[in-house]
């Protein structure tokens, strides 16, 4: 004969009870191993029987059952547990969100869970209580009898419909408190909801259950078959299946060494709770044709090099009069003036590299000296005729020149002459000839 609800609970109810009579069980037996004396024999199971008959009393199914549903207040069952917020939360009260149906959300809500792990908050005098109404047979528990409004499977241990009653309405309180509370420890969050100083209280409670399912799933492709996946896709050969990851993942430590402080399911998963990464990609420019622009030193080219200029004037701003000499003029060039011109030469290099011809746009901006250094592959004859001629360096060089005074002003600590000029022009037409002379031109390779 199958095993049913009523089976299992009543097995439980006499392990327990098998719990407490094993000490008084081990005295009576060590006096019948060690004695053949009738008067000692009869005296120890006199004494086994005073102590066994309160207990035997007390696990009564009835009497049993009775007292933990009056403990069942003590339990919460719950998808969202305060005390993940703080560990010192005592007496807020847990939440219980219930499936919703396929209508009711289009949110990744607790509630969209297909199997909900439902967490126990719960003190360590009533666990057991938890674990009765968890009992489960053929998907059928006390749990979800009392979700359905009935606790059939408890009718095996009374026909007292008045004692069902008051344990049906005890047990239940351990799915839903009647007296919502909140706590001074919990992050609650006033939401204004009109003009007129009106606020919603919120307080955000941390979702037990989603975090389980987020965990199984992590888990689960941590085992030896994703190991063996992993494996082939880093010596590049097939697998039959998917390999399923979650990169760039954080581990949340929850309760310390004492987890079962905070839940049961805390508990099973060793206080971790993973997170997924949330953080927003990473910007990346693209770098385009400065066909809009009038020059290659536009505001674009200025941010890219911004962190450099603003380490250039603070260079400037705390020389002395006396430190102006030859020293002083090479670290100038090496570390500030020269790595500008290098990231120059860099911008150019990344949109030489761009489909040829893009300077032939009708809508074009950009100066014909700077347009011939950069579109380098364009087909046009009499462009490249031109570009051959080299009038544009000086060009080029003479602005950067003068992009690179304008960007260094400070009337305040310095003041830039044309010797200034003449000298970052000159730095940089004899970089840009060293970096023409690399260049490949149309046709080369």
């Amino acid at each position: 004969m199958e095993e049913t609800l009523s089976d299992a609970i009543a097995n439980y109810i006499e392990q327990r009870k098998q719990v407490k009579l094993e000490p008084l069980q081990k005295v009576l037996n060590k006096v019948l191993e060690a004695s053949n004396d009738e008067i000692s024999i009869a005296a120890a199971k006199v004494a086994y029987a005073e102590a066994a008959g309160p207990i035997e009393a007390t696990f009564k199914p009835d009497v049993w059952l009775t007292d933990a549903s009056e403990k069942a207040k003590r339990v919460s069952f719950a998808t969202h547990v305060p005390k993940y917020t703080h560990s010192g939360i005592k007496k807020a009260s847990s939440v219980l969100v219930k499936n919703l149906d396929e209508t009711d959300s289009a949110y990744l809500v607790t509630a969209r869970i297909r199997d909900l792990a439902i967490d126990t908050d719960v003190d360590a005098a009533a666990l057991y209580v938890a674990t009765l109404l968890r009992i489960e047979v053929k998907s059928d528990s006390l749990i979800n009898q009392l979700k359905d409004g009935h606790i059939k499977s408890l009718e095996y241990f009374t026909d007292d419909i008045q004692l069902l009653n008051s344990w049906f309405e005890n047990f239940k309180m351990a799915l839903e408190s009647k007296n919502k509370s909140s706590h001074t420890l919990s992050k609650q969050l006033y939401f204004p909801v009109k003009s007129d100083d009106i606020y919603h209280l919120l307080c955000p409670l941390f979702s037990s259950s989603l975090s389980q399912k987020l965990y199984e799933k992590v888990v689960a492709t941590r085992n030896e078959k994703s190991k063996e996946i992993r494996g082939s896709r880093k010596e590049g050969s097939f697998h039959e299946e998917f390999d399923i990851a979650f990169p760039k993942i954080a581990v949340q430590k929850i309760g310390g060494a004492n987890t079962q402080n905070i839940s049961q399911l805390n508990v099973g998963r060793f206080g971790q709770s993973f997170l997924l990464n949330a953080a927003p990609p990473k910007w990346q420019s693209q770098t385009k044709p400065p066909v809009h622009f009038s020059t290659l030193f536009n505001r674009q080219f200025s941010f890219r090099v911004g962190l450099l200029l603003r380490e250039f004037k603070t260079f400037l701003a705390n020389l002395r009069q006396d430190e102006r000499n030859f020293k002083l003029r090479y670290k100038r060039d090496q570390q500030f003036i020269l790595p500008i011109i290098d990231e120059l030469m860099n911008y150019a290099a990344s949109i030489q590299l761009m489909p040829r011809g893009w300077s032939l746009d009708q809508a074009r901006k950009l100066k014909v000296e700077h347009a011939l250094w950069l579109d380098v592959r364009n087909p046009d004859e009499s462009f490249q005729r031109e570009r051959e001629k080299g009038d544009w360096l000086p060009v080029v060089a003479a602005d950067f020149a003068s992009w690179l005074k304008r960007q260094l002003k400070n009337d305040e600590y310095y003041k830039l002459s044309d010797t200034e000029h003449a000298w970052f022009e000159k730095l940089c037409l004899k970089q840009l000839q060293r970096f023409e002379r690399a260049t490949p031109k149309l046709g080369e390779s």
